[in-house]
């Protein structure tokens, strides 16, 4: 029991900061407009590996029909009209079509021409304009909204002729395009995901790292003192729930993302206003990092660094600046890096880094643990919570497993179809 407790009082530590560390990085995603990226990456690789075959003969046949371009430069010239398909493709099905606030980019229903007028932006956080997710049904509704579709729209009434008139079985010659693409993008969608995980895992990782090193997060010595101080395993078993509703929040909140506040104009007035915006958002996520590491230091953990663990570290200091003692708070500050005298008190280092190879080490493997991420520690939580009851003799929570069985009953409900929201919307133009 003294082994459970103690793993399970770790894991709640490692889950709370996992949940500062995703602070960081939900904040690096949106200044850098990472899922917006991604869905145009997709967006971009669907458009050149599937959509492109449909929409080069209109091209061509275009290019040849118009006798200002010489035969030789034909080829160049579908080039150059297929590039600007592929931008306008992608700007318009990215397009957020209600910002709130802001001026609409290029959308669907718009010409392909309308792209070239979007205003840049001059400086934006939020990327509201842009979308950061899209199912394979809202893609089939949007293709079925642009020029591209209907491209797509023809062949596939081609394909449903020639499948009939060769005597093709009925579910064989119905729609056989519109569902070949529409599977294509779920399975890009699938693809780009794994990718997309991944690269913000190693962004969690090296965020953890960095936290790791900030706040002393020595894993070994963290777990050592759960072992050997039952107070402490207790005072952090107590806060589970608490961090356990900690971590929903966030998740819920996370999927609302798309809808948070919008992209900023192009006005001096809102860009301040959205640079103010993150410098608070970073001056919260700074001032979470300092509570929990308080928080836990409290109770007694190994947390923050003291002038003890700083001996231990043997710490290098890289950059400081000298002040006087006989001024005041703030004042006599001099320029980095000057000798300071012998007297170490005179010195306000403000970087440094351990030395000790051990404490690396343990510093190293801390930062890994924590940046396996909120859900993993997340299903620790849960899982040793579950163990620890059992061997309690305590029955597992009723409101679980009254969750599950409500998740469960809501995935049976099967929305429409991604070849009838083309075919819907490819309709309503006609």
């Amino acid at each position: 029991m003294q082994l459970i407790e103690a793993a399970l009082a770790f894991a709640i530590t490692m889950l709370a900061l996992s949940l500062v560390v995703s602070s960081f990085v939900e904040i690096i995603h949106r200044v850098f407009s990472m899922r917006e990226a991604g869905l145009k990456y997709v967006l971009g690789q669907m458009f050149d590996q599937v959509l492109a075959k449909y929409v080069v003969p209109a091209i061509t046949r275009a290019v040849a029909a118009d006798p200002g371009i010489a035969v030789a430069a034909r080829n160049d010239r579908v080039v150059e009209l297929l590039a600007g398909v592929r931008t306008a493709f992608v700007e318009r099905m990215s397009a957020n079509r209600a910002p709130m606030g802001v001026t609409p980019k290029a959308t669907p229903t718009d010409a392909p021409q309308q792209v070239a007028a979007n205003p840049p932006r001059a400086f934006g956080l939020w990327s509201g304009r842009d979308l950061a997710a899209m199912t394979p049904a809202e893609f089939m509704e949007r293709l079925g909204s642009i020029d591209v579709g209907q491209a797509i729209a023809a062949a596939n009434i081609a394909a449903n002729n020639a499948a009939r008139g060769a005597g093709g079985a009925a579910a064989d010659a119905v729609d056989t395009v519109l569902k070949d693409v529409a599977q294509k993008f779920e399975a890009f969608g699938k693809e780009a995901s794994v990718y997309f995980e991944g690269r913000a895992r190693l962004l969690s990782v090296g965020v953890a790292m960095a936290l790791a090193l900030l706040a002393h997060v020595d894993a070994v010595d963290l777990f050592k003192t759960y072992l050997r101080d039952p107070n402490a395993r207790a005072k952090v078993i107590e806060q589970s729930e608490a961090i356990t509703a900690q971590h929903k929040a966030a998740a819920e909140a996370a999927k609302a993302l798309k809808d948070i506040d919008p992209n900023a104009s192009l006005t001096p007035e809102e860009v301040k206003k959205q640079i103010e915006t993150l410098k608070n958002d970073w001056k919260e996520a700074i001032a979470k990092a300092n509570s929990t590491v308080e928080q836990y230091a409290d109770l007694g953990l190994p947390l923050g660094w003291n002038e003890e663990r700083i001996d231990r570290a043997k710490m290098s200091q890289w950059a400081w600046t000298c002040k006087d003692p006989n001024k005041k708070e703030g004042e006599g500050l001099e320029s980095l890096w000057k000798d300071c005298g012998k007297n170490r008190w005179q010195r306000e280092v403000w970087v440094q880094v351990p030395t000790s190879p051990p404490v690396w080490f343990y510093l190293f493997l801390g930062g890994l643990l924590v940046g396996l991420g909120a859900p993993f520690w997340y299903n620790a939580v849960t899982g040793l919570t579950n163990i620890r009851n059992a061997a309690r003799g305590t029955s597992a929570d009723a409101q679980t497993h009254a969750a599950v069985a409500v998740a469960a009953q809501a995935s049976t409900t099967q929305p429409a179809t991604p070849v009838d929201t083309f075919r819907v919307s490819s309709a309503a133009l006609r």
